[in-house]
């Protein structure tokens, strides 16, 4: 009886939020009543290879092609001419219930933008003779095998998914992405969202069956997939109510396809739009600025908004790049992340929560976060780490932290109760090496029970919480405080400190302290002349790490020492290298070799960029706009071209 009042409750809530907070839009009809597109523009373009777009109604006769006879433009190229707006109709998303619809072609954007455009969801599967009910929402409804480039959504634009949905004899899938609800085979590049996306349900499935609502700037959920240069600029807020539903959300991307199906990855992307998730569902909500899921590989891709999460119920996975890592590389988030649950588990970081244990796990590569993170929490098994929750599968090296770690245990304590609390500038739980890594914020774990009989159990650490395996050669600078009974406070980790370093000038507080590492005080850490600097560069090649030489750089990392000059073991140095003519075009770099190698990709100032796998040929990748050294050759890669 609980049950059903809470969900009628709920139902009567959301319908006037639905109604105060959201009006209903002027729009009335649909872009795909007859009438509202241009009915000849199909036969007119036919038979053309690249299908030219002018016009709403053009643009509009384009997806009807798709909603009303599911014909998924095979080896075409549907191209924009003009920017195009979209304001005068509501655009359901194109799916048809009976045959299914998708994209196949070639969409691009060509630069110009479309606004007003208006998404409202549409439904597939959910009668008596189905074993799945779908939920899309998004310009395009599906893509397969289709590559969707320079495609521009403006602020105007608005993805609401606000209904009450219920299916209890299969499964049940909310996918709401603002560019496509669903990718498979495809990639997409230089996409921008701007468009708000907003998702208010209410969603009921059932326990012996699949629920997941998945939401994201511009895939929902995607299997074989790239992204290549994209963006999420705009906010995104999800509030989901339900007893069963898995959340998975993020800028770029929501739930992907299983971790030993094809390989997804991410690269050079970037999310500018707030993330607020509200999810009361025993399930588990999954929030990341990029990416929500572990089977995408994530590199070169930065957030700089902030991440927040309230999970009432189900155990919650936040990271400010990725929910979790598969393998991320040369990623930084720059902006808070905060995450409130009363879940069994809670797992965040400022680069990713948790890393997943199998054997196509990469690193964590050249990754750091400068937000601050927040967290409290009333689970039995809390993770918090500067760059990463729990690591169970995942090699962390050449990694930093500088935002300040807060959290609040406030788990019920009592002697027969067990919980466990891990938190570390770097990691709080961890079973794989760090190597050349360094923590530069203060951490903070307050018991909000300490009135209340009972302890936990667990550490916190400058840099990581529980160390299985080796730390090495990583410093920190934080304090480090916690008034937790039951857990070990220690200037580096409880355990595995090897050549590790921590400053002295820093506060350590709690019941039991630990000391272990070298110390040097504040002005030592940032003398060259103390003896610091050097003893990190004695140590960078050591314990099977990968090379790396410390530096200081006037201006930054408040003058504490940071890499500068990174090439990884078993990769030559750019004098090295047999490579004819490096350039840029197009926002690509192009790089022309007589043989297969790893070729670094330098900053100016030095750092490394990234790793380029170089066969023989013409190589291409994507790179950010700046400027690079390639080889010992110079190359400035400037903004693609229309």
């Amino acid at each position: 009886m609980k049950r059903i009042a809470y969900r009628f409750f709920l139902i009567v809530l959301l319908s006037v939020l639905a109604v105060e907070v959201f009006p209903v839009s002027a729009q009335e009809d649909s872009w795909f009543d007859e009438g509202n597109y241009d009915e000849e523009w199909l036969d007119k373009n036919f038979d053309n290879d690249v299908m030219i777009i002018s016009t709403p109604e053009e643009f509009a006769a384009w997806g009807a092609a798709m909603n009303r006879w599911s014909w998924n433009y095979p080896d075409k190229t549907v191209r924009l001419a003009a920017d195009i707006d979209m304001s005068a109709h509501k655009w359901i998303t194109p799916v048809n219930e009976r045959f299914g619809s998708y994209f196949s072609g070639v969409f691009d954007g060509d630069g110009y933008t479309i606004s007003g455009l208006m998404v409202v969801p549409a439904e597939e599967g959910g009668g008596y003779s189905d074993d799945y009910k779908r939920v899309a929402a998004g310009l395009f409804g599906e893509v397969r095998r289709a590559e969707i480039r320079d495609l521009t959504l403006d602020e105007t634009c608005r993805v609401e998914v606000s209904g009450i949905y219920y299916f209890s004899f299969g499964d049940l899938d909310l996918e709401i992405g603002a560019i496509a609800a669903v990718g498979a085979e495809s990639r997409f590049i230089r996409c921008v969202n701007r468009a708000d996306v907003v998702v208010t349900s209410a969603i009921w499935g059932s326990e012996t069956y699949e629920t997941i609502c998945s939401v994201s700037g511009i895939v929902a959920h995607a299997d074989d997939v790239k992204l290549i240069g994209c963006s999420n600029e705009w906010h995104m807020t999800i509030d989901v109510h339900s007893d069963v539903v898995d959340i998975r959300v993020s800028g770029l991307v929501g739930r992907c396809g299983p971790v030993y199906g094809n390989e997804n990855r991410i690269v050079s992307c970037t999310n500018w739009g707030n993330i607020f998730v509200s999810g009361n569902t025993s399930g588990s909500v999954s929030v990341g600025g990029i990416s929500s899921n572990y089977s995408f590989r994530v590199d070169s891709c930065e957030n700089h908004s902030v991440v927040k999460v309230n999970a009432y119920e189900g155990s919650a996975y936040v990271g400010g790049v990725s929910s979790a890592s598969m393998g991320i590389t040369h990623s930084f988030n720059r902006d808070s992340v905060i995450c409130e649950s009363d879940g069994f588990e809670v797992q965040v970081g400022g680069v990713c929560s948790y890393s997943y244990n199998s054997s196509q796990t990469d690193s964590l590569y050249t990754c750091g976060n400068e937000g601050e993170i927040e967290v409290k929490s009333n689970g039995s098994m809390l993770s918090v780490g500067g760059v990463m929750g729990q690591n169970t599968g995942c090699l962390i090296v050449d990694c930093w932290n500088r935002g300040g770690l807060k959290i609040e245990s406030s788990a019920p304590r009592s002697s027969s109760g067990w919980n466990a609390i891990y938190a570390g500038g770097l990691v709080g739980y961890c079973e794989k090496p760090v190597y050349n890594s360094y923590n530069r914020g203060n951490i903070s774990l307050i018991d909000a029970h300490i009135d209340v009989e009972g302890s936990s159990q667990g550490s916190v650490g400058g840099l990581v919480g529980k160390a299985y395996k080796l730390l090495w050669n990583s410093y920190s600078t934080g304090d480090v405080y916690s008034d937790v009974a039951g857990v070990k406070v220690c200037r580096l980790s409880e355990s595995n400190v090897h050549s590790c370093y921590y400053n002295s000038d820093a506060v350590i507080e709690g019941a039991e302290v630990d000391e272990q590492g070298t110390a040097y005080r504040r002005a030592e850490m940032q003398s060259a002349g103390s003896g610091f600097l050097e003893a990190l560069n004695n140590n960078a090649t050591e314990g099977g790490a990968s090379c790396r030489n410390w530096g200081y750089i006037p201006g930054e990392n408040d003058g504490y020492p940071v890499h500068i000059d990174r090439i990884v073991d078993g990769v030559d140095s750019p004098a090295d290298h047999s490579v004819g003519r490096v350039y840029a075009a197009n926002g690509r770099l192009f790089v022309q070799s007589d043989r297969s190698m790893q070729l670094p990709v330098y900053k100016v100032t030095g750092q490394i960029v990234k790793i380029m796998n170089v066969v023989e040929g013409l190589n291409t990748d994507y790179l950010p706009c700046g400027v690079y050294v390639v080889a010992g050759q110079v190359v400035a890669v400037t903004a693609g071209n229309k």
